[in-house]
């Protein structure tokens, strides 16, 4: 990967010395956050970071050659991280197109929820970054048509989301946490076994092991439509459950947690069409006898790490923009087929619904923004809110909060982050 990596950059480095026309970009971003007064831990640094990202475009007749890399300090987490986000060679005729390297693209319509998306992973390791999508290392074909588009794309080299795995991180005890309690009030007893970290296993790096994504687009003036398939692997991991050293209850004195990247495919569409000031969405998955996680009970108890399962998602969604306002909603569904008790979800049917509403404001130098998701199964939710004022072209400066809210019996996907709900500061330059 890093070969790859290193020699596309060269490649690059190359093509800028004859390109026609060269041209540089990035942004300096700083963001700062207190937990909200509310959590169990008010008023506690949980939010400081730097990052810086830089792009260089060189163009040369009909190729292009594009770079873009970020570099960024943690304070919360005192890590420093960088990363290559796109770094490919691009050439484009009328009838046809071929880019190779890292690379990222639209795919799907769906706002913040993943429906058709399994091609791309994302960076998980923080609640509030901007841009969660991750590029993955691809060639990709391109077919031009006057009113459709295929493209085509073969990924060699698999790259999972990446994951909040390290010790400093404060979401590492919401995937896996450092203890847990059993309990067996019948027997006596209430012991707290220790959790450890094994290995995450990617897939091996073979031929047979690459990914394979396709995606046709028509586009018509009533309407547009795209047909998606995906043949590869899951981008999080299938845990397993090791207990070590059982005592007279088969209880382990502690649990070692690896993980490893289950096959899966799916097929999909989506489609789009106006209705005077309304755009109707919608989109929809289904995923043929996917690996489902097993619970982990269920498997220190002897079972399987996963259970197939046919799985089917949708989505549906408006987009509004009357006199400055921009609105959109969505209403999006998972369900199951053949509901095990033995799975690491409780419901077979899970939904929920997003709402963003913004309005520019001061010849378009402020604007406020409201958004949130509620999950239907225990009405928890996640709220923002921000007010982002542009002092320049160049320069914006940006407060808001970030709520996440349990249910009334239970916390839910996003009531389990109350305790990380935070209000916050963010500057940004852009050259």
């Amino acid at each position: 990967m890093k070969k790859l990596l290193l020699s596309i950059a060269s490649i690059l480095l190359a093509a800028g010395l004859f390109a026609q026309e060269v041209t540089f970009s990035g942004d300096l971003n700083t963001a700062w956050g207190l937990t909200a007064p509310w959590t169990s831990e008010a008023w506690d640094f949980d939010l400081g970071k730097i990052d810086f990202t830089g792009g260089i475009e060189a163009y040369m007749d009909k190729s292009t050659a594009f770079v873009e890399a970020s570099i960024g300090y943690d304070f919360t987490q005192f890590n420093l991280d960088w990363s290559i986000n796109e770094a490919y060679i691009d050439y484009s005729d009328s009838l046809w197109g071929l880019r190779i390297g890292r690379q990222k693209w639209a795919w799907g319509k769906a706002d913040g929820v993943n429906i058709t998306n399994c091609v791309f992973p994302e960076d998980s390791t923080s609640l509030f970054n901007d841009d969660s999508s991750l590029g993955v290392d691809a060639l990709r074909l391109s077919l031009y048509g006057n009113s459709f588009t295929v493209d085509a794309m073969w990924i060699p080299f698999f790259r999972g989301t990446s994951l909040p795995l390290d010790d400093s991180n404060p979401l590492k005890k919401y995937v896996i946490p450092s203890s847990y309690t059993i309990s067996i009030p019948a027997y006596n007893i209430n012991q707290t076994v220790a959790i450890s970290i094994g290995s995450i296993t990617n897939p091996e790096l073979k031929i047979e092991n690459g990914e394979y994504a396709l995606k046709a687009s028509g586009y018509f003036s009533a309407f547009d439509i795209s047909l998606y398939g995906f043949y590869g692997f899951e981008k999080t991991p299938t845990l397993s459950y090791t207990g070590n050293n059982p005592n007279v209850y088969s209880i382990p004195q502690s649990i070692t947690v690896n993980g490893s990247y289950k096959r899966m495919a799916m097929i999909g569409l989506d489609t789009a069409f106006p209705i005077g000031e309304l755009v109707i969405r919608a989109e929809g998955a289904y995923f043929p006898e996917r690996q489902m996680q097993s619970s982990a009970t269920s498997i220190l108890a002897g079972g399987e790490t996963s259970i197939k399962q046919h799985q089917i998602m949708g989505l549906a969604g408006i987009d509004w923009m009357p006199n400055g306002w921009t609105i959109t909603a969505q209403y999006y569904c998972d369900y199951i087929f053949n509901k095990s008790d033995n799975l690491d979800r409780e419901k077979a049917y899970q939904h929920g619904s997003t709402l963003s509403i913004s309005k520019s404001f001061l010849n378009e130098t402020l604007e406020l923004s409201l958004s949130g998701l509620i999950g239907w199964n225990y009405f928890d939710s996640a709220i923002s809110f921000e007010a982002a004022y542009s002092l320049s072209d160049q320069i914006g400066l940006s407060a808001g909060l970030f709520a996440f809210i349990p249910g009334p019996e239970k916390n839910g996907t996003y009531g389990n982050y109350k305790d990380l709900s935070t209000i916050y500061i963010k500057a940004e330059y852009k050259f």
